[in-house]
């Protein structure tokens, strides 16, 4: 067992609990009536049903369930003695089942050496049909998960294709005991689901990817100089049957950006974005973001060591609004500025996309260097934030994107008015790139990723707006890999390792 994973487990149970404060009230101000009564009877089944698959339940005897009107689960604590502080395990159900959503089991023996991954999935597998019995067969074994998160990970499936973000977790100790279980609710099957035989096929797929490798520079891991690489512009998932990136807010946990669009150009200004004093720093938010400093509360900060060496902030507060600008000690040179609010609602209304992606460009080009003659917009760098359109931009030289000339753009969403803009306007132009002449091709560079990032098909549910589409796609999803970071070398055509 990883011990990461009793952190794992206290942040789930906070989850469960979330929706109910009144779970640490006393059991006097506790309701119980006939319908919870109920509840606690079936529940009390699934236990019976829990304490027969695994026997030390037996040498935990004192059982406290907690019940609360306001909650959709039930606790349940079970221990040696009534005088202990602490339960040795604690047990979530579902109140309106009686299922059990997940457990977490802590002995206070010693851990035995961890035994191998195969051992502990015939454990797994042993436990799931004695507890689910013939519902077992709705989930699949993932043998990828498994080894990069340390616990035994099925995947909830229906006509053998997995749902994803739709898992179960199996913890297994060194003495072959299950003592954690971790399990999404399996979602209600849609009338209708995609019909994989309408999917292109595992090789169209690779292909897709193929096509979406980019290349770009960015700075060596040890930070000795400049590397290219390539990556794949994508969500993260393909549209199995258009081999399109699809469009989803998931797209924030793929840390690589999307450059398939091509490239921007953009006309530069040159203008200097500077802010020598605290009067400096209250015009450019003035003129650049409409806030006027004038009855607004300042907050004094000393300078701080940072990215850009010491950096001064100048913060003022006025209501709801937040506004602060952070420059360059010394010569002032402006990094960011941006208008916060404390409070965010989703807009009502949206300012249209494309007019804002225009008005980014056109205030981002007023202070790009003059020798920039493009930049490269992440596509999806949009869908990162609800309540804003938040760009990301980057330099080019030699016609590819340099990641870490990264310039970033945030419009109110309902207004297209600017509340953010940052990025180092004074990059140095005293650096060495790598020849993009001399790089294999694309297809040896996704050829080597698809080996550590195999594609998967799965039902995939996008979210746009905060809100999860009703009906789920097919999807093809390359896999997550610990080792191996998500770009591979251009030159050398390797991956390159994660630590």
């Amino acid at each position: 067992m990883k011990k990461w994973n009793r952190a794992v487990m206290s942040i789930i149970a906070v989850t469960l609990l979330t929706a109910s404060p009144a779970w640490a009230a006393e059991a006097g101000k506790q309701s119980v009536n006939s319908e919870e009564a109920l509840a606690q009877g079936v529940a009390q089944k699934s236990i019976d049903k829990l304490a027969e698959l695994l026997p030390y339940m037996k040498q935990l005897p004192v059982q406290k369930m907690r019940l609360d009107v306001e909650s959709d689960v039930i606790v349940v604590e079970r221990k040696k003695l009534e005088e202990d502080q602490s339960a040795a395990m604690t047990i979530y159900l579902d109140k309106k089942t009686g299922s059990i959503k997940s457990f977490d089991y802590e002995s206070d023996e010693r851990d035995a050496d961890e035994l191998p991954l195969d051992v502990r999935k015939e454990k797994a597998d042993a436990f799931l049909k004695g507890l689910l019995g013939k519902d077992a067969e709705g989930y699949q074994f993932d043998f990828q998960k498994s080894e990069n998160i340390g616990d035994v990970i099925y995947q909830w499936v229906v006509n053998g294709i997995p749902f994803d973000d739709r898992s179960l977790l199996v913890g297994v100790n060194g003495k072959g005991e299950v003592i954690m279980l971790m399990a999404d609710r399996p979602p209600s099957v849609p009338p209708s689901l995609p019909n994989p035989d309408e999917a292109i096929s595992l090789a169209q797929a690779q292909k897709a990817v193929a096509d979406r490798m980019t290349p770009a520079y960015r700075p060596q891991k040890d930070g000795s100089g400049m590397m290219l690489t390539y990556h794949v512009s994508w969500s993260g998932v393909l549209d199995a049957k258009t081999g399109q990136s699809v469009e989803t807010e998931h797209a924030k946990f793929y840390s690589q950006p999307n450059l398939s669009t091509p490239l921007i150009p953009v006309s530069p200004q040159s203008k200097a974005l500077i802010a020598r004093n605290k009067g400096e720093a209250a015009t450019l938010l003035k003129n650049l973001i409409g806030f006027d400093t004038a009855d607004a509360t300042y907050v004094e900060r000393s300078p701080e060591e940072g990215p850009y060496g010491k950096v001064q902030d100048y913060i003022w507060k006025k209501g709801n609004q937040i506004a602060k600008v952070s420059v360059k000690q010394g010569n002032g040179q402006v990094i960011a500025l941006n208008l916060e609010a404390a409070n965010y609602s989703v807009p009502t209304q949206k300012f249209e996309l494309d007019a804002a992606k225009k008005t980014a460009v056109q205030v981002l080009q007023t202070y790009l260097n003059a020798e920039t003659k493009a930049v490269a917009l992440d596509a999806d760098s949009h869908l990162r934030e609800n309540t804003s359109y938040n760009f990301i931009f980057y330099g080019t030289h030699n016609g590819l994107p340099v990641l870490n000339q990264m310039y970033q753009v945030t419009l109110n969403k309902e207004t297209g008015k600017l509340i953010g803009l940052s990025g180092d306007f004074s990059q140095s132009g005293n650096v060495m790139y790598p020849d993009p002449t001399k790089i294999v091709s694309r297809e040896q560079a996704a050829l080597e990723y698809l080996k550590h990032h195999p594609l998967q098909m799965m039902y995939f549910a996008p979210v746009i707006d905060s809100k999860r589409s009703a009906t789920p796609l097919l999807v093809y999803k390359s896999g997550v890999n610990k080792d191996v970071l998500e770009y591979v070398d251009a030159v050398s055509g390797k991956s390159i390792p994660s630590k």
